[in-house]
């Protein structure tokens, strides 16, 4: 079993696993907005940027990727990584400079503005990760948005720019943006995910057949990650009112007559 050492902390790994998840494991931060548990590491961002020992020299690796197949010595506080991880920040603020998700994740890492001329205002905030684009590839399997264009043109589309015949409006890409550009709204009995344009007839609850809001399927899918897909389009998720309700009767049930206490706070 390989031996991982950050910032002078020696942690056991697993063979092939990657110094991110190492050091998510034993609560070490390491900021990343590509990664996402259920999709393939991509390192799009670079946001995750540490540096190895290399053996009389330190090489600089995006954590989120990297391996560990040997006992590694790495060093996530440098005055390097915190230079290289904080001016991919001020990059990413060019492209989505009001973004209050990104915002947030810049003060974290020391970074109040950016010296970076605003690259493009198309799609919002959107700062190309790709994770929307993978989940709905690798873990829906319909391929109905993509990355298209170069340059400042880059962006995520539909065929076309036109609403997808593939998309079955899970909101799983809605799930994983880790910046808020892709949502997936309810008006009235439709759902409609944006900004691909894609509108269709919302899902409801299982038990009382009240539409479920976009809040409800993004903290389900946040939660469950793909493997909710399924169960909100075969129509078995419930409103937080029945939820609710669902809870109180285990607990009634698992405490007899007595009231059941409140279920604490996580």
């Amino acid at each position: 079993m390989p031996t991982v050492t950050i910032d002078n902390q020696a942690f056991a790994a697993e063979v092939d696993e990657t110094i991110l998840q190492v050091a998510a494991r034993n609560g070490v931060w390491i900021p990343t907005l590509c990664y996402h548990a259920a999709l393939e590491p991509y390192a799009s961002c670079r946001l995750c940027m540490v540096e190895i020992d290399r053996g009389g020299w330190w090489q600089m690796v995006t954590a989120c990727n990297y391996p560990v197949r040997r006992d590694v010595t790495v060093r996530v506080e440098s005055e390097r990584a915190i230079r290289a991880r904080r001016g991919v920040m001020r990059l990413l603020l060019a492209r989505a400079p009001e973004s209050p998700e990104l915002r947030a994740l810049a003060s974290r890492l020391g970074v109040t503005q950016t010296d970076f001329p605003t690259v493009t205002e198309a799609e919002g905030n959107c700062i190309l990760c790709g994770l929307c684009v993978r989940a709905c590839e690798e873990r829906i399997g319909t391929a109905a948005i993509s990355l298209t264009g170069r340059g400042v043109e880059r962006k995520v589309s539909a065929p076309f720019g036109e609403p997808s015949e593939e998309c079955i409006l899970c909101g799983s890409c809605a799930a994983v943006c880790p910046v808020g550009t892709i949502r997936l709204e309810v008006h009235g009995d439709e759902w409609e995910l944006v900004p691909f344009g894609k509108k269709g007839p919302a899902q409801r609850c299982a038990a009382c057949g009240a539409v479920l809001t976009a809040e409800l399927v993004r903290e389900a899918l946040a939660r469950r990650g793909p493997a909710a897909v399924q169960g909100i389009l075969a129509g078995e998720e419930l409103c937080a009112r029945c939820k609710r309700k669902k809870l109180v009767g285990q607990l009634l049930a698992a405490g007899g007559s007595g009231a059941p206490s409140a279920p604490s706070e996580r």
